[in-house]
């Protein structure tokens, strides 16, 4: 009998509201900290596929600068650099400059500025030029 009301008492104990809601307390307490290691392991996450993507980036830009020093080792290299960045010919060259004829006449332009009235012109500056 003494088993049989020990137990009783044991279970009283386990299922008193007391137990029951310090045991609820912990178990709001524990799913906070879950839920707050969950957003910071997300954000951990799309910080390092930021990261990647950037070093990915900066990889391929490292491979075009070492392609384009090697390019620059030469002498061949080095002269186009030069002529792209600089007007420059070496001695007995000569600069050829062509002209596009479907560009429209300066002349004729410069005239038609000259006869559309600014844009400051009020419409009394109109009627007196007129």
């Amino acid at each position: 009998m003494f088993d049989f009301h020990e137990k009783r008492k044991i279970r009283s104990l386990v299922y008193s509201k007391y137990t029951i809601g310090v045991l609820g307390v912990l178990i709001v307490a524990f799913s906070v900290s879950v839920f707050e290691r969950f957003s910071v392991e997300r954000a951990m996450y799309e910080k390092r596929v930021a990261r990647e993507v950037e070093l990915e980036a900066l990889l391929e830009r490292a491979a075009l600068l070492e392609e384009k020093v090697s390019h620059l080792k030469n002498e061949r290299g080095v002269e186009e650099e030069l002529r792209s960045r600089f007007d420059v010919a070496k001695k007995g060259e000569q600069v050829v400059v062509i002209i596009d004829d479907d560009a429209p006449n300066t002349a004729q332009t410069a005239q038609a500025i000259e006869a559309a009235p600014p844009a400051s012109w009020s419409f009394w500056d109109f009627i007196k030029r007129w």
